[in-house]
């Protein structure tokens, strides 16, 4: 990942609020502070347990927000290019609506990207309109339902996809 890039780097904040400082690629040490916001944010949660399983595995993707710091939301792409499957995103529930999860999103994409996935599909549920919102401002196009997708409550999915061309320079 490329620290001097300036969308990783400094992402606007919302006034009166401290700016999220960066985003980047999780690490090992971030697991506990990923599975905790998962905890506190997720109707279905990831356990440290699991986060590590993901984490561990080549083909799949974490980046993380951080704010002074601390990790304050994740996003989870599980890859098999030139396709992908966005796994979550989440941000702390007192970070919300600051564009967290949208730059989460797009960083996770473009990182996906330069790994030769020019695909990411996911799933949301009908009812999460700003979640849908922020998806299409970054391109993604609703393509379907999947029946009974979620439990808990039991509920359809949307399903969303983003396509983008991958240019090979030699």
């Amino acid at each position: 990942m490329n620290s001097e890039d300036p969308r990783m780097m400094t992402p606007e904040g919302s006034a009166g609020s401290a700016p999220v400082t960066g985003y980047r690629e999780m690490t090992l040490e971030d697991v506990p502070a990923v599975s905790a916001i998962g905890a506190e944010s997720s109707q279905s949660p990831w356990d440290e347990k699991s986060v590590l399983t993901y984490f561990l595995r080549e083909d799949t993707l974490f980046t993380v927000a951080e704010e002074e710091g601390r990790v304050v939301g994740f996003a989870a792409l599980l890859m098999t290019p030139p396709e992908s499957d966005v796994l979550d995103i989440i941000v702390k529930r007192e970070k919300r609506c600051r564009g967290i999860g949208f730059r989460l999103l797009d960083v996770l994409c473009d990182q996906a990207l330069l790994r030769g996935v020019d695909t990411v599909f996911l799933e949301v549920r009908p009812g999460n309109l700003p979640a849908r919102r922020i998806y299409a401002k970054l391109g993604f196009l609703e393509t379907g339902i999947r029946k009974n997708y979620y439990t808990d409550p039991a509920e359809d999915a949307i399903t969303m996809v983003r396509r983008r061309n991958i240019i090979y320079v030699s």
